[in-house]
């Protein structure tokens, strides 16, 4: 079963849990799939196509220049400058 296809279950799960308990199990659950095909595709080296920080598109220049960035360049600048202070 895909990524998707589990986080959908999830999702659905919660949507029509009886109780609050179980909705939020439902939606950790989606939240938990999610999270881990996340760090699946970064390990294998693909990018996003919406940056992480800013929720902005990654221009496709920037895809095609590096395919694993998962932000855009004035994100990633600003947390080079955080990192190295």
């Amino acid at each position: 079963m895909s990524d998707l296809h589990e986080m959908a279950a999830a999702y659905e799960q919660a949507r029509t849990a009886p109780d609050v308990t179980d909705r939020a199990t439902g939606l950790e659950e989606a939240d938990r799939i999610g999270g881990v095909a996340l760090v699946q595709a970064r390990l294998q080296g693909q990018g996003a196509e919406f940056c992480a920080d800013c929720a902005e598109p990654i221009p496709a220049a920037r895809r095609k220049a590096y395919p694993s960035a998962v932000c855009c360049v004035e994100c990633q600048s600003l947390r080079e400058v955080r990192r190295h202070g």
